[in-house]
């Protein structure tokens, strides 16, 4: 049968088949269901199959439930089958007898010993779910059945009947995903119910749900739309996504209260009120009444402790490496080397062995990690110990190329788990992940965002290391807020080595000359007029028509790749977009075609819908070169030799976890590591029948299921300038849309001095002269700057002292002691023993009476 866009089909029973798409970090799902009914009225393909999209648990293959669908028109033609949205699912538990039996073996379906024992121990004409209910079966003793098994089972039955009660009261107001984040978060229907009735902004504090979905809620339920709660709540959204977003750290109160304002459609009275200093604190907000600013005031501690921290680091001045033994290691280092460090290589060696924390700052080409391969040196060969971290694993696998020492990502190594950013202020940071190291270093910290800068700060004892923050301060700021690498580098009180001698010269001055250029501002060597400009291996061509500069591209990467052995490791295509004809989409599809075409025999990944920029499936095959697109703390490691998961441990049957919906399956623990958004990597693997993909990330084989696999993996011949930050390529090549759109002096600086070789560059020079003149850094602003500077000071920016802030965001335990913060600079400080004042009475009068 046909149906009409829009038109619902209600209580449709469906079996998973397969995952097809997830969004990273969201709970959009797209999966394909064959339906169970065959008479059931309902569009399906000749497979008795159809798509289902919307926000949903994740069901595993063999999944059955029961829902309510609506026809989507746009969906069933981009997955070549009868799509819906999902509109609602049916929870509850079956009635009869028979119908529990089903609904308990689908939930075992992956524990099959223990469902063989309940069915020998309990009739089958019996509701085995009413005995689990009301733990009648937890009564009685079954053999092989253990009571943890049980009480999984009840879970299961409490959660299917509370998420029935959920959806009788509130209906399709909210999502059927976000019926089971409420539960998982008060675990009582009746108690949600209740509560959300009495304020439905509480909706806010369960995971999963943020401010449009509870406010969209609320206002259906009749809340005012000047309410104060919605007004409290609102702002929190507000500066999060206008401030924070935009890479600030404060906003004047004007425009606050006008974003405010046209966010939440309200008048500016509604929001004054609530911006004063003392309604400001109550909302969670910090205002300065002199300069009229606001911030929040877990983003206020977090620079202030940034700021009180590398003022504590400052203080530290104590050498690792004896000053004498330091100076003949680095004469030592030039006669075997046969070179002469400048002053200012000179300066960095010994300011960083000596001071808490040092930042090394210089464009491309003035040796930075040249030096820091130096110190990294001199200071293993006099054992000393280094840690070596950077923002991304692309940089750390180049710092790690470098160096020789082992590098990892700054998450991998403090521990952080993808968007920390977002958890609750915590006051203590990761200060025992460094073992006995004697240095910390952050390479490519112009990354950093504010809160990433906070926790490397505040995770380091600088009376036991030093930290050492490498990078060029006018790369493509950290996306996020903050500023953090250029406000150390203008601080007069952070010891702080800028290089300015170049040292590429050769075929590669005309790179560094042009990046030097646009570093210092001054007049750009071409104009909008000249076809083109040409200084040793820099080469910029006068484009202006997309589809031209798309096919020259092409055609310069084709060459390159034949040049190069056809390896595509030292070549990288950068653009300023996503999408169109010259975007990183439509440019990877386009190499991928000659770089890695099919092979007769050997399987590859086909995407089970159409990508709407290039209007063919995604395509994945072995030797691909990929992008990772999202962090992920726990990535499953694979065997290469077997391309099988490695097993940590694995539990015993009765041992069972209740996954997302309603399977319980054995427990099963992997190797794992952490891959980041930007890692890249090499397909070795796919595995067609089993549903996955290898990819290996710097010498580590990951397991990349097929379910959402283009959300999670990218192909990575071309790449926005964004992502290839931290890295470098022989050969560079420049697309730029004559849109402009994300052209910049940071991003263009950035994308040329990518290159090692060679850098060509296509695109109108006419919009590139103009965009050129735009510098982001110039526009971003935080506090920690003014903190730094003298301009603002921590304790009195707002009516409320920085401890009081910290008192509020995370409170101490009743009667717990507040460490003091040590005023002493020198290093090690002696460890003081408070002793009882009566003990220390008797031991003078036992000394007077010998």
């Amino acid at each position: 049968m046909a149906a009409s866009d829009n038109e619902l089909f209600r209580n449709i029973d469906l079996r998973i088949t397969r995952q097809l798409f997830e969004r990273a970090d969201t709970d959009y799902r797209v999966y394909a269901a064959a339906v169970l009914d065959p008479h059931a009225s309902i569009p399906v393909d000749r497979r008795g199959e159809l798509t289902v999209t919307g926000e949903m648990a994740h069901y595993d293959e063999g999944t059955m439930t029961k829902m309510d669908l609506l026809y989507d028109e746009p969906a069933s033609r981009r997955y070549g089958k009868p799509s819906y949205q999902l509109k609602a699912v049916h929870y509850g538990l079956p009635q009869d007898a028979a119908g529990q039996w089903a609904f308990l073996t689908q939930a075992l379906a992956k524990s099959p010993a223990t469902l063989s024992k309940l069915v020998e121990a309990v009739p089958p004409d019996q509701k085995i779910l009413d005995l689990l209910r009301d733990g009648t079966l937890l009564d009685k003793k079954i053999p092989g059945v253990g009571e943890k098994t049980l009480l999984k089972l009840q879970a299961i039955v409490k959660r299917n009947t509370d998420l029935s009660v959920l959806m009788a009261a509130f209906g399709d107001r909210l999502t059927p995903i976000a019926y089971q984040h409420i539960f998982d978060h008060f675990g009582d229907a009746r108690r949600a119910i209740k509560q959300i009735n009495s304020d439905p902004y509480i909706l806010i504090e369960v995971g999963g749900i943020g401010f449009k979905t509870a406010d969209k809620f609320a206002l259906a339920a009749g809340v005012p739309k000047n309410d104060l709660r919605r007004i409290r709540f609102g702002m929190q959204y507000v500066f999060a996504t206008e401030i924070l977003a935009s890479g600030n750290t404060f906003a004047s109160i004007k425009y606050f209260t006008a974003k405010c304002q046209d966010a939440l459609n309200v008048a500016p009275v509604d929001i004054s009120p609530q911006l004063t200093p003392d309604a400001a604190w109550r909302n969670g907000f910090v205002v300065n009444t002199d300069y009229r600013l606001v911030t929040t005031m877990a983003m206020y501690v977090k620079e202030a402790d940034l700021f009180q921290g590398i003022t504590k680091a400052e203080k530290q001045r104590w050498p690792v490496l004896e000053e004498k033994k330091l100076a003949a290691a680095i004469t030592e280092f030039e006669q075997d080397h046969h070179v002469t460090l400048d002053a200012q290589q000179r300066q960095f060696l010994t300011t960083a062995n000596m001071r808490g924390i040092t930042v090394l700052n210089g464009a491309a080409g003035t040796g930075k990690t040249w030096i820091i391969n130096v110190f990294v040196q001199i200071m293993r060969d006099h054992n000393k110990r280094l840690t070596l971290m950077a923002p991304t694993g692309r940089a750390a696998k180049v710092l790690r190329d470098y160096t020789g020492h082992r590098a990892s990502t700054v998450h991998a190594r403090l521990g952080l788990m993808p968007g920390f950013e977002f958890a609750a202020y915590t006051r203590q940071g990761n200060q025992d992940v460094y073992g006995k190291t004697d240095f910390v270093i952050v390479d490519e910290s112009s990354m950093l965002t504010t809160d990433l800068a906070w926790e490397i700060v505040r995770s380091v004892v600088y009376e036991k290391r030093h930290l050492i923050f490498v990078g060029d301060a006018f790369q493509l700021p950290a996306i996020g807020p903050g500023n953090f690498l250029n406000d150390l580098a203008q601080c007069p009180a952070v010891a702080t080595v800028t290089l300015h001698h170049v040292y590429r010269q050769g075929a590669k001055s005309g790179i560094l000359d042009l990046a030097s250029t646009i570093r210092e501002r001054e007049d750009l060597p071409f104009n909008a007029g000249q076809p083109a400009y040409l200084f040793g291996s820099m080469r910029l061509y006068n484009q202006r028509d997309e589809v031209t500069i798309a096919n020259t591209l092409i055609a310069a990467y084709h060459s390159l790749w034949a040049d190069n052995g056809r390896d595509t490791s030292q070549l990288l295509l950068l653009v300023n977009r996503n999408k169109g004809t010259l975007g990183r989409m439509q440019m990877n599809a386009r190499i991928q075609q000659f770089a890695c075409p099919p092979v007769p025999g050997q399987p590859e990944y086909v995407a089970p819908y159409v990508n709407s920029d290039t209007e063919e499936p995604d395509i994945f095959r072995i030797g691909d070169k990929v992008m990772v697109l999202a962090n992920d703390s726990r990535a499953q490691k694979v065997d290469p030799a077997t391309n099988q998961r490695i097993v940590a441990t694995k539990d015993d049957e009765d041992d069972v976890d209740i996954t997302d919906h309603v399977d319980i399956t054995v427990h099963v623990d992997y190797e794992t590591t952490v891959i980041t958004n930007g890692d890249t990597g090499v397909i070795t693997h796919i595995d067609p029948a089993r549903h996955f993909l290898v990819v290996n990330v710097d010498d580590e084989f990951i397991y990349f299921s097929f379910g959402g696999i283009t959300t999670k993996l990218a192909l990575a011949y071309a790449v926005t300038v964004y992502k290839s930050q931290g890295g470098q390529a022989a050969h560079v090549l420049i697309g730029l849309a004559p849109s402009g759109n994300m052209v910049n002096a940071q991003s263009f600086y950035t994308a040329i001095t990518r290159a090692e070789e060679s850098a060509d560059c296509y695109g109108d020079f006419g919009m590139l002269v103009s965009r050129l003149q735009v510098v982001p850094i110039e526009h971003r602003h935080d506090l920690l700057k003014n903190f730094l500077s003298g301009r603002l000071d921590v304790d009195t920016f707002g009516q409320q002292p920085v401890a009081a802030m910290r008192d509020v965001l995370a409170p101490l335990p009743q009667g717990a002691p507040v460490k003091a913060e040590t005023t002493d600079t020198g290093h090690k400080p002696k460890l003081t023993v408070e002793v009882d004042a009566a003990l220390l009475a008797m031991l003078k009068q036992k000394k007077n009476e010998k």
